[in-house]
């Protein structure tokens, strides 16, 4: 099968990680080291699944952002994208008629590197992690 191509993001875009709603990264995955991000109102917890890097996500608070994809029973919620330029790749993303959804933040889990959510009609929820 041929596969086809579609640029996103913009020129030095690589794949990241997926991310997966839990509602307990402890059961899901027991002593998986995980960190607390205040801004986002979640715990995450990376691992390894067969060569893919899989984002554990619980919710950290009533109102987490995730909290209602859990309720829905939304396990898949997002993928992201390693982006040398964040500005760039999000005027990338906009003339791709992605949705910006937030705006860029510093993530616990990569060291205080920024992170921003975009929203694009056929492949949904997409987090950019600024290099």
């Amino acid at each position: 099968m041929k596969t086809g191509s579609l640029d996103l993001f913009g020129p030095g875009t690589s794949f990241h990680h997926v991310g997966l709603v839990v509602p307990s990264i402890e059961a899901a995955s027991p002593g998986l080291e995980n960190v607390h991000d205040p801004i986002q109102r979640v715990r995450v917890g990376f691992l390894d699944l067969h060569g893919a890097v899989v984002e554990l996500i619980e919710p950290a608070a009533e109102n987490s952002p995730v909290a209602a994809s859990l309720k829905k029973g939304q396990k898949l919620v997002h993928l992201c994208y390693s982006v040398p330029d964040l500005a760039a790749a999000l005027a990338h993303a906009e003339s791709m008629d992605c949705r910006q959804l937030s705006e860029p933040a510093p993530a616990v889990a990569f060291g205080g590197k920024r992170i921003v959510w975009v929203y694009h009609q056929t492949y949904g929820l997409i987090e950019l992690l600024e290099r």
